[in-house]
């Protein structure tokens, strides 16, 4: 036994991974099933291989990884719905999302403190902005004091003996065994028309709750195109790559509004020096965001290429 794998061991509530999981490999005639069994071992997959990381390390991308492994996993269970016995995958996308949450607190105080700390180097009074960034850091060692113990429940230890389970026999039904090239593109066509629609309604000011929106949408049909490109072929994985850039761009836009209000809340009953600096941060989150909107429409009109989802009509 090395020492890491000691030190694992040691760990209250942690076991190793179960089972073996079935390597993805489906490809354009395969049944519509193979994909899914694939998804879902890839996602279990990713999600045993950061555990380990999140538990012990200090590595804030096996945090990262662990939380984008649930959000996949429960984005598969919706974009396969229609292949999957309904009853036995509903607990188990309520389960996900549980674990998510979890993982998302830790990962929402990562993105912030990096790029809160990103922004102090850039100002003059590093003691001010070294006590607003010590009160995210107390935040950040709660909520990752919680994850920890949510990973050492039973709750965490069955969710994981699930996963493996479905990534090995998932409950098909209804037209899984028919070719995949017939029935995938039918099941990601919806994200493409939902994100369609959140776009149409942004005010030519967007609003940031309207980008958040488009992001959303982006997000799943990003991961449903993924999730079906190894069957469906290139043109599902570049869609998926295009969409990505997107949902990036997006991404960054929300932290940045994120930032300026965990600032407002920090500089409640702070001092001046304090209050200084928070707006000084938030003058830089300003920044970015507005440069954000003003490049998301070029960005959007290249995910939008109809060229890239032919493979869906």
């Amino acid at each position: 036994m090395t020492e890491r794998e000691a030190e694992l061991a040691a760990l209250p509530g942690y076991r190793p991974p179960l089972l073996g999981l079935p390597p993805p490999g489906p490809r354009p005639r395969s049944p519509a099933g193979a994909p899914v069994r694939a998804a879902l071992a890839a996602g279990t997959t990713r999600l045993l291989h950061h555990d380990p990381g999140v538990r012990v390390g200090n590595d804030p991308e096996d945090v990262h990884q662990a939380r984008v492994a649930t959000r996949r996993l429960r984005s598969d269970l919706r974009t396969f719905r229609p292949l999957l016995d309904e009853d036995e995958t509903r607990t188990l996308r309520d389960e996900l999302k549980w674990a998510a949450d979890l993982l998302g607190d830790v990962r929402d105080a990562d993105v912030l403190l990096r790029r809160l700390c990103a922004g102090a180097e850039r100002l003059p009074d590093a003691v001010a902005a070294g006590a607003l960034l010590q009160q995210l850091e107390h935040q950040r060692d709660e909520v990752h004091a919680r994850l920890l113990d949510g990973l050492r429940s039973q709750r965490y230890l069955a969710l994981v003996e699930r996963l493996v389970a479905f990534a090995e026999a998932p409950p098909l039904v209804g037209s899984s065994s028919q070719p995949a090239r017939a029935v995938l593109p039918g099941l990601v066509s919806p994200a493409w028309k939902r994100l369609r629609k959140a776009v149409d309604v942004v005010d030519s000011h967007p609003r940031p709750e309207q980008l958040h929106a488009v992001r959303i949408k982006a997000k799943r049909l990003r991961y449903g195109a993924d999730a079906v490109a190894p069957a469906v072929g290139k043109d599902a994985a570049r869609l998926a790559s295009v969409v990505a850039d997107l949902q990036s761009l997006l991404g960054d836009h929300h932290d940045a509004h994120v930032a300026q209000g965990w600032l407002r809340d920090a500089v409640r009953g702070a001092d001046s020096a304090q209050a200084v600096v928070a707006g000084e941060l938030i003058a830089l989150q300003r920044i970015e965001a507005a440069e954000l909107e003003r490049r998301w429409p070029k960005v959007w009109k290249k995910a939008a290429r109809k060229r890239l989802r032919r493979w869906l009509d």
